[in-house]
């Protein structure tokens, strides 16, 4: 069988992503680390603050958070009242989450702002439907920030295997079973069997991202994601 030129250049792409990593989730027991935040309504108000006052935490996804801005003045919101939430990771959630092996393998293959956001410590939080029968809403995290233009994944941390601990530090380590993939007014949710059900319906519009179905695996989606980007309008 003879390759084509754009044939041999996705191979040796593909194989230059090898072992690609999202970002690890932030147990929530370490959004209390977080700093410098900046806070968008889905009403469109902008807010900073430097911490959280507090924060509810309902099967491990994030429900509601308080703060107090410059001028004293607390505010509450729900997750369905958020937009999107940024803030700083500092040196100990840091710790806890981006692991380096992950962020210099995807920086290779990325061409946005990715090294920025990762020089910045920068995290981010989105409100994301994870019950559609019942329209519920949690803040969950953008765990491929930097490279989310045609696809944002988010993990569910309900779905967490485990959790093991880095020097004291609980960190969400465990095995993610279930993610949130959202393709411009759409949304999936992904597990090990929906994904080799889902994958033509969400990849399907690209010829680049055709496979043998028996090579498709959820444990390949940043990979995919990162080929998505790549080769796909």
């Amino acid at each position: 069988m003879r390759l084509t030129t754009i044939s041999i250049f996705i191979l040796l792409f593909v194989g230059t992503m090898s072992a690609q990593q999202f970002s690890t989730m932030i147990d929530t027991e370490n959004i209390a680390w977080l700093r410098d935040y900046t806070i968008k309504t889905v009403d469109g108000k902008e807010f900073e603050t430097k911490k959280l006052s507090s924060y509810s935490v309902a099967n491990g996804r994030l429900k509601s958070f308080s703060f107090k801005t410059e001028d004293g003045v607390k505010h509450k919101f729900k997750a369905a009242q958020i937009k999107e939430v940024n803030a700083r990771l500092t040196k100990v959630a840091k710790a806890a989450t981006i692991a380096d092996k992950a962020t210099k393998s995807i920086k290779s293959a990325v061409n946005t702002n990715y090294a920025e956001i990762v020089a910045e410590n920068l995290v981010r939080f989105n409100s994301v439907e994870y019950n559609t029968k019942k329209g519920k809403k949690a803040l969950l995290q953008l765990i491929n920030y930097g490279f989310d233009q045609k696809l944002k994944v988010y993990p569910d941390p309900y779905s967490e295997s485990g959790v093991t601990s880095v020097g004291g530090v609980d960190v969400s380590g465990g095995q993610i079973r279930t993610y949130f993939v959202v393709k411009g007014d759409e949304s999936f949710k992904l597990n090990k069997k929906s994904y080799k059900n889902l994958y033509n319906t969400i990849f399907g519009d690209c010829e680049a991202m055709k496979v043998d179905p028996k090579s498709i695996s959820i444990e390949n989606l940043c990979e995919d994601i990162l080929k998505y980007n790549q080769f796909c309008k």
